[in-house]
C-alpha cells in the first residue's frame, strides 16, 4: 500500500515538473489585435488609411502565448484630434494591452496614413438627359425631372464639386415613338455620395422633325346667291410647316383647301377679302400670299 502511494506521489511531481518546465519556455508569435477607434469627433469621416487590424510579434511564456487567441485583445485609437487631410498615425507600443510579461518585437503596420474629412449636407439641382436610338423622323422636344432638387450626404471635400447631379433616361424607340415616356431613374453619383431622394420621375417628351414648304393652292370662290364674282388671282401660296415624312410625296396637298370667305350680308362693291385655310394633321400655317384678295362683287 505503501509503495503504491509513493508511486502516485512521483507521478504527480513529475507531470508538475513538465508543465512548469513546458510552460516558462520562451516562443515568438504573430497575435491578430482587431482596431477600435475611441473618441470619434463629432461629423469627421475617415475616408483611407484606417486598417481592420494590426498584427502584432511578440515573444513570451509558452504556456501564456498559447492563451492570447481567446482573450479579445483589441487596439485603441483615439481620432478625437484629427483634424481633415491627411495625417500619419503611429501605433503606440505602449497601448497595445500586454502585460509586461511579453516582449513586443513588431508592428505590422506600424502606422497608418489616414485620410479624414468632414461628412455634410447639400441641395443640389438635377439635369436630365435622354440617351437612346429613335425613328429618325422623330426628335426629343422636352425632358423634365421632378423633383428638380436633391439633398446629397458625404465627404465635404468631394460635395465641393458636385454642383449639379444628372439622371439618364435610356430607352429605344426604333418604330412607334410616343408623345410621351416617363420612368423612375437613380442619380448619377460616385459611391461615397448618399441623396435623398435617390431616384427622381424623368419625362420626356417626344414630337415629329418638321420642316417649312411653300404650297400652291387653286382658290376656291363661290359667289353669294344672287352675285357674279370675279377675283384678281386663281391661286394663292402659303408657307406652312408640317412633319418631315408627310412632304415625302404629293398626297398631303389633297388635305389643303384655301377658300374665300364672305360675309353674313353680301353687297355688290369691290373688296379685299381674306380667305381660310384646310392644312393636314400636324401642320401650321407661318404665312399667306396674299393675305387678302381683291374681289369684285355684281348682282346678276
Amino acid at each position: 500500500m505503501k509503495n503504491w502511494q509513493t508511486i502516485l506521489l512521483s507521478l504527480a511531481l513529475a507531470i508538475f515538473t513538465w508543465f512548469l518546465v513546458t510552460g516558462r519556455g520562451v516562443v515568438e508569435t504573430w497575435v491578430d489585435m482587431p482596431v477600435v477607434m475611441t473618441n470619434p469627433p463629432e461629423g469627421l469621416i475617415i475616408e483611407d488609411g484606417l486598417v481592420d487590424k494590426i498584427q502584432v510579434r511578440l515573444r513570451g511564456p509558452k504556456g501564456l502565448v498559447g492563451n492570447l487567441s481567446s482573450q479579445n485583445l483589441t487596439y485603441p485609437i483615439d481620432v478625437s484630434k484629427l483634424k481633415i487631410g491627411e495625417q500619419v498615425v503611429d501605433i503606440d507600443f505602449s497601448k497595445i494591452p500586454l502585460s509586461s510579461t511579453y516582449e513586443i518585437i513588431e508592428v505590422k503596420p506600424n502606422r497608418l496614413n489616414l485620410k479624414v474629412d468632414r461628412r455634410i449636407t447639400k441641395k443640389i439641382g438635377v439635369e436630365a438627359a435622354w440617351s437612346g436610338k429613335i425613328n429618325p423622323d422623330y426628335q426629343l422636344q422636352e425632358i423634365m425631372v421632378s423633383p428638380d432638387l436633391v439633398v446629397i450626404r458625404g465627404p465635404e471635400t468631394m460635395l465641393r464639386k458636385i454642383m449639379k447631379a444628372k439622371v439618364v433616361m435610356k430607352e429605344d424607340f426604333p418604330e412607334d415613338v410616343p408623345i410621351s415616356w416617363g420612368e423612375n431613374v437613380g442619380l448619377e453619383l460616385p459611391d461615397k455620395i448618399e441623396a435623398s431622394p435617390g431616384q427622381v420621375r424623368v419625362e420626356a417628351f417626344f414630337g415629329p422633325k418638321t420642316r417649312q414648304v411653300w404650297v400652291k393652292l387653286p382658290l376656291e370662290v363661290q359667289a353669294p346667291e344672287g352675285y357674279k364674282i370675279s377675283v384678281a388671282q386663281d391661286f394663292v401660296r402659303l408657307l406652312i410647316e408640317g412633319p418631315i415624312s408627310l412632304f415625302r410625296d404629293n398626297e398631303y396637298r389633297n388635305d389643303m383647301v384655301a377658300k374665300l370667305v364672305f360675309g353674313d350680308e353680301a353687297v355688290p362693291g369691290k373688296f379685299d377679302l381674306e380667305y381660310d385655310v384646310v392644312l393636314p394633321e400636324g401642320c401650321r400655317l407661318d404665312k399667306k400670299n396674299p393675305e387678302t384678295v381683291q374681289t369684285i362683287l355684281k348682282k346678276k
